[in-house]
């Protein structure tokens, strides 16, 4: 099982982010879905079913341990060179040291279950779009846009362990377990 823990964003954020994509056919960069728009705390790859009960147990542990948190989107920017970026993202603002305390409780919960964790440092990020391996262009045009400040206020008060379902028209994320931070 392909999976991952994430929060997930309420339909009027995914709308506003889907609006940044360039109105404009732009075959350089592969764009998500904005109904598959989240914010990814833990990647945790393919796993074995059997495992499936601790990763629910790390994530209703730290989900408990942390608090909610108001967020709301920051600025647009992009991961790689400034001319052909790699991933172009939104980020967020807001209550970041609790959002950032639940990832570091729930790395912390994998990373003792021995589990794979990243190495780098954690950046809280949207992935939008990925520039694909044929691409020939740069940057969209305009990019990055300009997020009003504010947009998109949400609530963040729970985690969600997903499975992801890779197929030729992209993928498919199916939520395996639900957990309410703060209880």
């Amino acid at each position: 099982m392909r999976l991952f823990f994430a929060i997930e964003l309420p339909r009027d954020v995914q709308a506003i982010l889907g609006r940044l994509r360039p109105n404009y056919d732009n075959r350089d960069y592969r764009w998500v879905d904005p109904s598959l728009l989240h914010l990814t705390l833990a990647f945790l790859g393919e796993q074995p079913e059997e495992r499936l009960n601790v990763l629910k147990q790390i994530g209703s542990s730290a989900a408990v341990e942390s608090r909610t948190a108001r967020l709301h989107l920051g600025e647009a920017g992009s991961f790689g060179s400034r001319r052909a970026p790699r991933v172009l993202w939104a980020d967020l603002a807001g209550d970041l040291e609790a959002l950032l305390s639940l990832q570091t409780r729930l790395e912390a919960g994998l990373r003792q279950a021995d589990f794979p964790v990243e190495e780098r440092a954690f950046r809280p990020h949207i992935t939008l779009g990925r520039r694909r391996e044929t691409a020939h262009g740069g940057a969209p045009q305009g990019w990055p846009p300009t997020l009003e400040a504010g947009d998109g206020a949400f609530t963040m008060d729970k985690l969600t362990l997903f499975q992801s379902r890779l197929s030729p028209r992209g993928p498919t994320y199916f939520p395996l377990s639900e957990f309410q931070i703060g209880g």
